[in-house]
């Protein structure tokens, strides 16, 4: 599934033009694999929005497990069908990811469960600044002063968009800094181990999956704690299948778990050929996409609070966007310098 320009086919030889294409394609990438990921989320949520509102399908975690099973079989399909090889993973490697993924998927659940909105979409925006912090104690990796400028920018402008009460206690907001924290470890894990593994992202991807599942399994015994099921206990599995369960809403989980695939699948391929931080700029940007499609297709109110926010927050986007795209061609050109000049060939002695 990944895109990859750098080969030239098989039977083909690089003329300047393929070269420059290839070039091309190469920078476009990581546009397609956002596209790709902003379409897939945007979809899972008015999807998932069906499962829990009108079939009530208040199994969040379990909901999740269905995805990476499917997610599991999807890839396996795709690799037996020749589009990817897989490859053997440390397995210890393999079970910390896999953990990292379960725990940024719990603390979120009782992130959203126990504290306002308001106080959730803060903590989603804290994601990206905690991935630069993180990038920087454990790999070293630091950013510029215009990056930092550009995401502060971007991150004032949601921040006003998108935010409205902030009401927190203090457990609820210890419960916010974990979900913060689970969010920016597992991305970051996502592309780090892309690259020390040397494995692309359907070749992780497919092979983390199965250590996931059975962690899935053990914590989804929060999904009965959920206010829905209250009470109820194992008893609520049975309810919901005597009082919602349907053809239209197993089609509907079913089309949820396929986005799911989707979803997965292009998180991979963007950190892996990015990395966590733009990931996470990419995120902000769907948001925004979302709140200025309500309003213009939809015709939601706007308030001139949110206009400002969001008008703010591209302004962040275009500034990273135009770093990142700098930061690319200084790279290719430092890269060309380094590159030994080919000896003449016999013809121009």
């Amino acid at each position: 599934f990944e895109l990859n320009f750098k080969k030239p086919l098989r039977g083909t030889t690089r003329t300047p033009f393929i070269t420059m294409l290839a070039q091309i394609m190469e920078n476009l990438t990581p546009l397609l694999y956002s596209a790709f990921n902003i379409i897939a989320v945007t979809a899972i949520v008015i999807v998932n929005k069906r499962v829990f509102r009108t079939f009530n399908f208040n199994f969040p975690i379990l909901l999740v497990c269905i995805h990476v099973c499917v997610t599991f079989i999807g890839m396996r399909t795709a690799a037996a069908l020749g589009f990817f090889e897989m490859k053997t993973l440390a397995s210890r490697q393999l079970a910390i990811l896999a953990g990292s993924f379960v725990f940024y998927n719990a603390a979120s659940l009782i992130n959203l469960n126990v504290n306002t909105v308001g106080f959730y979409q803060i903590s989603k925006i804290l994601v990206t600044p905690t991935v630069m912090v993180l990038n920087f104690m454990a790999f070293g990796k630091d950013t510029s002063w215009d990056t930092k400028k550009a995401v502060g920018v971007m991150l004032a402008g949601v921040t006003l968009a998108t935010v409205s009460d902030v009401d927190v206690g203090f457990v609820g907001f210890l419960i916010g800094m974990l979900a913060v924290l689970g969010a920016a470890q597992s991305q970051i894990l996502i592309g780090d181990m892309q690259k020390r593994l040397e494995a692309s992202a359907n070749q992780l991807l497919v092979a983390y999956t199965p250590f996931v599942v059975p962690m899935l399994l053990i914590v989804s015994r929060l999904d009965l704690e959920l206010p829905a099921n209250t009470g109820e206990g194992y008893n609520a599995y049975s309810i919901w299948y005597e009082n919602h369960c349907s053809t239209e809403a197993v089609i509907t989980i079913a089309v949820s778990a396929c986005l799911g695939l989707l979803v997965s699948l292009s998180t991979f391929l963007l950190i892996g050929a990015t990395s966590a931080l733009t990931y996470n700029i990419v995120g902000h940007t769907k948001t925004l996409l979302i709140l200025t499609m309500g309003v213009v297709i939809f015709g939601d109110s706007i308030s001139s609070k949110k206009l400002l926010g969001i008008s703010i927050a591209l302004a962040g986007v275009i500034w990273y966007s135009k770093i990142k795209l700098g930061d690319q061609a200084s790279a290719k050109t430092q890269q060309a310098q380094q590159e030994p000049e080919k000896p003449p060939s016999a013809e121009t002695k």
